[in-house]
């Protein structure tokens, strides 16, 4: 699959991956449990978001995953009924570091006090958080002529 249009922005590419509803709560649970089954994944979501998707809206969204090259689906077919788990791939894996940088704004800008979840399904568990001002002074953003 062909990712990117003509002259696309790479910060609208990724936004495009992850500005869907169910996206971050499917990869904070990949993160966190490294390979899920379906039916996992669907009570994951309902036990630690109190969300419910819906086997249609997730089947959906992982498989739009997958042609993003974020998530591997890998069919076990060793017992029978066959299982159908799911992982990340070192791209999805990558969304850790975003994660990381968007806990670090949300505690500086979001009145957070507390740095560390008090639920242990939040994705403050499942990656550490980056300060935004060390971050930003890895960044030279370029000022407006």
């Amino acid at each position: 699959m062909n990712e990117t249009e003509p002259d696309e922005c790479a910060a609208s590419l990724a936004m495009k991956i992850l500005g869907r509803k169910w996206t971050l709560y499917i990869i904070c649970e990949l993160l966190m449990c490294q390979e899920l089954y379906f039916s996992q994944l669907q009570e994951q979501i309902l036990g630690h978001y109190n969300e419910k998707i819906s086997a249609r809206v997730l089947s959906e969204s992982l498989s739009r995953l997958e042609e993003h090259g974020v998530v591997n689906r890998l069919v076990h077919s060793e017992k029978m009924p066959i299982r159908v788990g799911y992982s990340l791939t070192d791209k999805g894996e990558d969304f850790a570091v975003i994660f990381s940088v968007l806990k670090g704004w949300g505690v500086k800008w979001g009145g957070i006090k507390v740095k560390k979840c008090r639920s242990f399904a939040c994705i403050h568990n499942a990656v550490p958080i980056i300060d935004i001002d060390t971050a930003k002074e890895l960044f030279q953003i370029q000022e407006c002529d």
